[in-house]
């Protein structure tokens, strides 16, 4: 092998590497890549957006989600520990959630004048999200006729960064789960928003 082309191989090697971090699962195993994995470049990015439209003036609806520490209103949450306030890069929270387990945030926009902000998980769980580096933006608009239009848009990775994803871990999968999630949790921030 060239010194150029040995150069070449460590470098899509070294490209792959935090896409390979990011997909072991809970036992800490990686997933084991399909014949042509390495034929290409892996997954493509994938983005989930769904709006709902709350019966609230958008200062109301940016109250409650402009306060980043205090989710405790999401679906199966009961209680959120934070700490940064809404200091991007700084401000952390836990989502403890009701069946045990716990989902780790911090956020990475945060923006009162245009009522949106946007957080990252720190881990990955497969089992509680088929998809990885999952990164969202929350936005309240104005909506026509008045009331608010709500917006909560994801990008992030099928679970299988691989080519030849094995079922469950495909962009189908991947994508169906974090629309429901979006779906669920809109629903919520509608039932809070509107009954303050």
């Amino acid at each position: 092998m060239s010194g150029l082309s040995r150069r070449a191989a460590l470098l899509a090697l070294a490209a792959l590497a935090p896409l390979a971090s990011a997909a072991l699962a809970a036992d800490g195993e990686l997933p084991v890549p399909g014949p042509n994995s390495w034929a290409a470049h892996g997954a493509a990015p994938l983005k989930s957006v769904e709006t709902i439209l709350i019966e609230a003036p958008p200062e109301k609806v940016w109250a409650v989600i402009g306060d980043f520490g205090h989710y405790d209103w999401l679906p199966g949450v009961v209680r959120v520990e934070a700490s940064g306030g809404n200091a991007p890069e700084k401000a952390k929270r836990r989502l403890v959630m009701a069946d045990g387990g716990a989902v780790d945030e911090t956020l990475v926009k945060w923006d009162a004048e245009r009522m949106t902000l946007a957080f990252h998980r720190d881990h990955d769980d497969l089992k509680r999200l088929p998809a990885i580096n999952y990164m969202t933006h929350v936005t309240a608009k104005p909506a026509e006729g008045g009331g608010t239009l709500a917006e909560w848009k994801g990008r992030f990775y099928r679970g299988h960064p691989f080519n030849d994803p094995p079922k469950g871990l495909d962009d189908d999968t991947a994508l169906a789960a974090v629309t429901k999630l979006h779906r669920a949790n809109l629903a919520a921030l509608k039932a809070r928003a509107e009954r303050q």
